[in-house]
């Protein structure tokens, strides 16, 4: 059954959204690009307010994650226990860089999730060489958050084929970047293991800013009612998205 990811920013944004039935929690600095890191200091608060649920924390918009300042923050999401970590793949030339990446961290049990951009694929092919990496999940999103969702940036056939080779794979895979409700049916019949959300949380006049109680209540409810309308028999990747991490490289 496909799960929600709801992205928050800060402690008070943590206190809100610990009232819902979300499946995870992305921990992210929203002023700061598409995958912006909240810092220590904040993060550690708001594990705390989590500590039996499962958090994922976007690592930082590094072109690269292959530096002292990315491992360094990685081994502290690993001793705080945070379920997954979101490491943007900004640039597929630098994809021997991840493979780097993922080697030094092989060891570790925070599950890692490649996030690939709507709006930066120049073609299928480039999917395909993001799959060879020892990635445990993968995400599309979008890099602008001004510009058309990814539901639109990308054809189904595409999508489509991102998430049946994410299970191929042995990986588990989610979809994001700017969904509307509207649109949750047409997600779901992809059938990933999760969708993200963040601007239709917020109160519609102040864009991704701030989140509205009301409107995270609203769009979790059209969420459930769209899964309960899905095929909730179909299935799901090898990998569990509970799982403990299976990178072996």
């Amino acid at each position: 059954m496909t799960k929600i990811l709801a992205s928050i920013k800060d402690v008070h944004e943590a206190e809100v959204i610990s009232k819902f039935d979300f499946d995870i929690i992305d921990v992210k600095n929203i002023n700061d690009g598409a995958l912006g890191y909240v810092g220590d200091s904040s993060l550690e608060k708001i594990n705390k307010i989590f500590s039996n649920h499962k958090l994922s924390v976007t690592a930082g918009n590094d072109s690269s994650p292959l530096t002292k300042k990315q491992l360094r923050r990685v081994k502290l999401l690993e001793q705080l226990g945070i379920e997954y970590v979101k490491i943007g793949i900004f640039d597929t030339n630098l994809l021997q860089e991840h493979s780097s990446f993922l080697e030094l961290i092989k060891d570790f049990t925070i599950k890692t999730v490649g996030v690939v951009f709507a709006d930066l694929i120049n073609n299928k092919g480039e999917i395909e060489k993001i799959l060879e990496l020892n990635y445990d999940g993968l995400m599309i999103d979008t890099a602008s958050k001004n510009n058309l969702p990814t539901l639109d940036i990308l054809s189904p056939d595409t999508l489509k084929l991102f998430v049946e080779s994410c299970k191929d794979s042995d990986k588990f895979c989610g979809i994001s970047g700017s969904l509307r409700p509207i649109r949750f049916k047409d997600a779901l019949s992809l059938q990933p293991d999760f969708i993200g959300l963040r601007g239709q949380l917020c109160k519609p006049e102040l864009g991704r800013d701030k989140l509205d109680v009301k409107q995270v209540s609203n769009v979790l409810d059209e969420f459930n009612y769209a899964l309960n309308k899905s095929n909730n028999g179909r299935t799901l990747s090898k990998v569990s998205l509970y799982s403990s991490s299976t990178s072996e490289s």
